[in-house]
């Protein structure tokens, strides 16, 4: 897409229908409940990974509906800019189906996948939404980088700098920011990895912020990626079209950042599934993204492993791998914590829909992201093993493992086990687990390969 796009989507942003934010969702809540009963979009608890094309396809054409009748409400200018039909799926043909993420030898190549499809899942990682100190996050960066079945890494937030909060909008955020993608960047070299595709430092809240993480010797490359946001739900403002433009001034990878609420606006799993199809083709239209992060909440529990959440993904993913060309990344956002058996069988759920639904992983996001840091390395390695397990299985296979092993966490939703942080299940010196978090991923590998799940991986080391 050229540049000059963006002069279009200002026009439209001044002139398009005007409406208050509020009635805009109230129309909204109304035209998506109309279009899950019009389409016939059910959800069945029963089948959490549905194996129904038709309901699929009906999926998208129910997003499409919804984004071409109400596209983005811009909270700028409190006006709708507004595409048509054809506009959308003109571009939508003209979106990536693969982009070269990172450098030299640590460049990956991130593809649309299918549904079922054997291709291995490109596995980013990091502190996904949770949240890390100043005095961890340099290890915790560092325990993601160095996994060999590692291929992009998440910088992560610090709410501090210097021990101070840092306030969006204010010099800290722009030093926050910076300091952050210095520390991505020196823990992918520390890694060995010198390469490695960075995608985006989440401290930052504003465009300045963004920019300030960009710097080819220290900080974002190019060849990283900085996230666009959406707010929930189809909602955009110049602050990240700002970003857009940075990035094409940059030459940047483009990400596409959505967190749309199952329970919010879209309502249950079926109607939120439409409204996620749609938030992604917003990401396409005015974004212009290389990638899209797919970042599912529930309301309440705040994480996406529960079972409409499963069922949620598992649709948006079939809806969009089978009818666009886009590149899909799915955000597993859990409640448990690390040194916990829960969080490694919420994370084999996540990666066995992701993976077979045509999603590349990104992950994991723990505790729903209310404890500090607690989020590792380890439980990444254990994403991508299980992705990879998955591979070869079907829709059917799937919907029958899953039910499975969310017996492992489904108990502990409504008072999750947060587990320990980093210190207390790595050694802060080596950034090497402990032998007891270690152990605990073998245990759990070895209960979900008695479901049928081959891990290739080594046998358990004999203790001495």
């Amino acid at each position: 897409m050229q540049s000059n796009w963006l002069v279009e989507i200002m026009k439209r942003a001044q002139s398009g229908p005007y409406i208050k934010e509020k009635e805009f969702e109230l129309a909204l809540i109304k035209r998506i409940r109309k279009l899950v009963k019009e389409y016939g979009i059910k959800y069945d608890a029963n089948t959490l990974v549905p194996a129904d094309d038709g309901m699929a396809d009906r999926v998208f054409q129910a997003g499409l509906d919804l984004f071409v009748e109400f596209g983005a409400y811009c909270q700028s200018t409190e006006r709708q800019i507004l595409f048509s039909r054809d506009e959308v799926l003109d571009i939508l043909a003209m979106a990536p189906s693969s982009v070269t993420l990172g450098t030299g030898k640590d460049a990956v190549v991130m593809r649309h996948r299918g549904v079922e499809d054997p291709t291995p899942a490109t596995m980013h990682s990091g502190p996904t939404g949770t949240p890390a100190s100043e005095k961890y996050h340099p290890q915790i960066l560092l325990s993601c980088a160095q996994e060999p079945l590692v291929d992009c890494l998440g910088a992560g937030s610090v709410a501090t700098y210097l021990g101070a909060d840092i306030i969006p909008g204010t010099p800290l955020e722009l030093l926050g920011a910076r300091r952050d993608a210095s520390v991505a960047r020196e823990a992918v070299r520390m890694a060995g990895r010198p390469g490695m595709h960075i995608n985006d430092v989440a401290v930052s809240l504003t465009c300045a912020g963004k920019m300030a993480a960009c710097d080819p010797d220290a900080g974002l490359r190019p060849s990283d990626g900085i996230l666009v946001s959406q707010m929930v739900e189809l909602k955009t403002d110049f602050d990240q079209l700002s970003r857009v433009a940075h990035l094409y001034n940059i030459g940047g990878i483009t990400v596409d950042l959505m967190t749309p609420l199952l329970g919010g606006l879209g309502g249950r799993a079926e109607g939120t599934a439409v409204v996620s199809v749609a938030d992604h083709l917003l990401g396409v239209v005015l974004y212009d993204v290389d990638y899209h992060m797919f970042s599912l909440t529930h309301l309440n529990y705040v994480n996406n492993t529960d079972p409409m959440g499963i069922w949620t993904q598992a649709m948006v993913g079939q809806a969009l791998s089978r009818n666009t060309p886009i590149i899909l990344l799915n955000d597993i956002y859990v409640l448990s914590g690390p040194g916990t058996t829960e969080l490694l069988y919420e994370c084999a759920a996540g990666a066995m829909v992701g993976t077979v639904c045509g999603f590349n992983m990104q992950g994991a996001g723990t505790t729903g992201g209310f404890n500090r840091d607690h989020t590792t390395g380890l439980e990444a390695r254990f994403i991508a093993e299980t992705s990879r397990a998955s591979l070869g299985f079907s829709r059917e296979e799937a919907s029958e493992l899953i039910p499975e092993i969310m017996k492992g966490y489904i108990h502990t939703l409504s008072n999750p086990n947060r587990g320990r942080p980093f210190p207390e299940v790595y050694d802060v010196e080596t950034v090497q687990p402990t032998a007891e978090w270690l152990d605990m991923t073998y245990s759990v590998k070895e209960e979900l390969s008695k479901l049928g799940i081959n891990f290739q991986y080594a046998p358990r080391p004999i203790s001495s």
